[in-house]
């Protein structure tokens, strides 16, 4: 394998799986549409302008449509619900949770779209991945108190909610027109998604809970946003997108079950998070039914598709 290659796996790995505990680390003291607004409108401006300044520019008939309906589904509600819920649910968790999402376009490809046929192998996935949510809901590892594993519950239930956005997203951006290149299409869903985000956090109040300017230039926070904007959203994503053209896109999917071992290592080395076992087994079926799923697929032929 080439360096460009390790180096573009690399970042899908280690720079998404290091995102979650980021956002740990800003939800602590932002408020969490604020946080997300400002990584994705500022990320998504980046990429709109070094589109421009290159000259890649196509904008198809009702690709501004389509760019801002996926980036209110997959960026303004996916985002809200994984910064509300990092609040109350530690990163590695969070990252366990959101591999569900090849878990979750795999059922919608296999009931909406008709584009795969369930396998052995594909279905014992599912049941495994939906086996290791229940497990991770029904115990929150940190929590000492009814009400607070109440909480965490329900951070968890918004968190898959969020997952099953971006699946949907996923789905439905086969079917819409988008701008071109892929930066562009990116940048703008993104920087719609970030700008309704601020809204969101507007009429939620936040804007009057935001800490003093000289907390939020603390060195932590800073960094913090800084690899969030320019590593996370960035340079992970140019590498995921130079990966799908080049490699086949069941090896690049890896990430979904690499991402989650990367944010519990850095929760709980430099954060100390901890999961108790029965909360470690609900991990473990999770990447299990995530491994299945992306081992077991099989496409519907052409032929039986139209037939369908």
């Amino acid at each position: 394998m080439s360096i460009r290659r390790l180096l573009a796996y690399a970042a899908i790995y280690i720079l998404w799986g290091g995102s979650f505990l980021g956002i740990r680390v800003i939800v602590a003291t932002v408020p969490p549409f604020f946080a997300a607004g400002f990584r994705f409108t500022l990320a998504g401006l980046l990429l709109v302008g070094y589109s421009y300044l290159r000259g890649q520019t196509n904008m198809p008939r009702g690709s501004l449509r389509g760019g801002a309906t996926l980036g209110f589904i997959m960026f303004t509600l996916m985002y809200a619900a994984l910064f509300w819920g990092e609040i109350r649910v530690p990163s590695g968790i969070a990252a366990v949770i959101s591999a569900m999402i090849p878990i979750w376009i795999f059922i919608g490809e296999l009931a909406i779209l008709r584009s795969q046929k369930a396998t052995a192998m594909s279905v014992a996935g599912i049941i495994l991945g939906f086996a290791g949510v229940v497990v991770l809901a029904w115990q929150a590892p940190s929590s000492a108190h009814g009400a607070a594993n109440r909480a965490e519950t329900l951070a968890m239930l918004v968190l898959i909610g969020g997952t099953l956005c971006w699946s949907g997203g996923t789905l439905l951006s086969r079917k819409l027109f988008l701008p071109k290149p892929q930066t562009l299409n990116a940048g703008l869903q993104m920087a719609i998604g970030g700008s309704l985000l601020f809204v969101l956090s507007a009429l939620d109040g936040e804007m009057r809970r935001l800490p003093p300017l000289h907390v939020l230039l603390r060195p932590t926070l800073v960094l913090s946003m800084a690899y969030l904007v320019f590593c996370a959203s960035i340079l992970a994503f140019t590498a995921y997108v130079w990966l799908i053209a080049h490699e086949p896109a069941t090896r690049v999917a890896s990430y979904a079950y690499v991402n989650p071992v990367i944010a519990l290592l850095a929760g709980a080395l430099l954060a100390g998070e901890r999961l108790t076992a029965v909360q470690g087994f609900g991990v473990l079926l999770v990447l299990g039914g995530v491994f299945a799923i992306l081992t077991g697929k099989q496409v519907v032929p052409a032929a039986r598709k139209v037939a369908a």
